[in-house]
């Protein structure tokens, strides 16, 4: 992909990216879940552990990234800093994920935009959301910033339009909220649900070349972005069970507004709040999940033909197999809380493997880490990292027991039709290219080898001074 300045996202539009892509559809969908699985008594503290969790599963990350940003970054890091084998696993995780959480903003999309206009079908609605913003992401990371700056600005009114409402509508203390005992099997559940809604920011990761001075700018919009909203996220729930004290009848979040809001101020939070929000949740997720597409597919994992962009830089070949493929899932009838469940499981249970490049990046590219703009040491990088590990897996074995036989089924076949195209794809290469595909999965990345120069060149200037 073209590393044109002119198409770069400064530090500004990063931040405005990552708190839309946070503050998304994501919180409408997942606080009326979790809130039946933890209770009322349960979700500030809910909210405010998962965004704990948000920051110790995104650190790894963030601390590869700042050494060698790359767009893909989980494939790529685990192709060439782990073994292909998982590099694998990570591509085909990612694509069912990235599918399903798009799946899941079309279908929240659908549930409010039903509000408005009742007689439109919202499978139909959800399915023509996926179309709409998958053009909409063709035309590039410009597009899709400006897009998402607008989009963020109207969103936050709507919201400091629920919250300051909704203060004023309170009829339980938030004292008497977060000082009930809560039960700890089912705050795990719920935080590994939640943890969903507060972790957008890391799609910066995904695109990171494509973003100035990735290393620096990065890290600095996913901090500022998730503080900013786990706060946020707290008091929004506390309003949901404060006004709405018999929890267990929240369906969504309109549902709590309408009890405070009257109607013309209701309309603007539906339509600038959860409609909105799929429009930020929809470009960050479309960003982040191409780009891993794309990456798999250069080095050959998938068709060579995804990893084709057009003339905006983006990879619009990866963007509508990604929305094909969710559309397939909505028009199958997988319901909100379906998709909701089987996105958090792979995430929870497979996605820690890309921490073990924390272990071994020292021994790789021992000079970019070295010269990152994260300076923490080796050893307390990998004790984040296992603890990261350790947390993820807990929350998912949590979760696991809130699926249902359908989603067991859904997910065991796709990941069996993954081994069976992998094996396939083996051979094939071989046969076209006579070449081994994983060794090509873990050949040298040419842009981290010129980097790799410069950090040791930065470093012995350093060292003469």
């Amino acid at each position: 992909m073209s590393n044109n300045t002119k198409q770069k996202l400064g530090l500004f539009s990063c931040i405005l990216m990552a708190i839309g892509s946070i503050i998304g559809a994501s919180i409408f969908a997942t606080t009326p879940v979790a809130i039946k699985i933890v209770g009322g008594n349960g979700v500030v503290l809910g909210f405010i552990l998962a965004a704990v969790v948000v920051v110790l599963r995104t650190i790894p990350e963030l601390i590869m990234m700042a050494a060698l940003p790359a767009n893909g970054a989980s494939y790529m890091y685990l192709t060439r800093l782990v073994h292909p084998l998982l590099g694998a696993l990570d591509a085909f995780n990612e694509l069912m994920v990235g599918v399903m959480k798009i799946a899941t903003m079309a279908l929240t999309f659908s549930t409010y935009f039903a509000m408005l206009v009742p007689q439109i079908p919202p499978q139909l609605v959800a399915a023509a959301v996926c179309i709409v913003f998958t053009i909409i992401s063709c035309y590039g990371i410009k597009a899709s910033a400006l897009v998402q700056n607008i989009s963020v600005a109207v969103l936050l009114v709507a919201l400091g339009i629920f919250i300051f409402g909704g203060l004023g509508a309170a009829t339980v203390s938030f004292g008497e909220v977060i000082t009930t005992t809560v039960e700890l099997s089912a705050l795990w559940a719920a935080m590994g649900i939640m943890h969903g809604s507060l972790i957008g920011a890391n799609a910066l990761i995904y695109a990171a070349e494509e973003v100035e001075d990735p290393g620096r700018n990065i890290p600095i919009a996913f901090a500022v972005s998730t503080g900013l909203t786990a706060v946020l996220y707290a008091i929004m729930a506390y309003i949901c069970v404060a006004v709405m004290p018999m929890w267990w009848e929240i369906d969504n979040l309109a549902t709590v507004a309408g009890k405070f809001l009257p109607q013309a101020l209701l309309f603007f939070f539906i339509t600038g709040g959860a409609l909105l929000a799929v429009v930020t949740s929809v470009n960050s997720a479309m960003l982040m999940f191409s780009r891993i597409n794309f990456s798999a597919a250069r080095d050959g994992l998938f068709p060579y033909s995804v990893c084709k962009t057009n003339k905006y830089n983006a990879p619009y070949v990866s963007l509508w197999l990604i929305a094909v493929i969710a559309v397939f899932f909505i028009l199958g009838g997988f319901d909100l809380d379906d998709v909701v469940k089987i996105t958090t499981i792979p995430g929870l249970l497979l996605s820690p493997i890309l921490f073990i490049g924390v272990f071994t990046i020292n021994k790789h590219y021992p000079n970019c880490y070295k010269n990152s703009f994260i300076k923490t040491p080796h050893w307390l990088n990998c004790v984040l990292s296992a603890v990261a590990m350790v947390v993820c897996f807990t929350l998912g074995y949590y979760v696991i027991f809130q699926m249902r036989p359908h989603n067991w089924i859904a997910m065991i076949v796709y990941y069996a039709a993954a081994v069976v195209f992998t094996a396939w794809r083996v051979s094939y290469i071989k046969k076209t290219e006579g070449v081994n595909l994983f060794e090509k999965m873990k050949s040298t990345y040419q842009p981290w080898e010129e980097r790799e120069e410069a950090a040791k060149a930065a470093l012995g200037e350093k060292a003469v001074k």
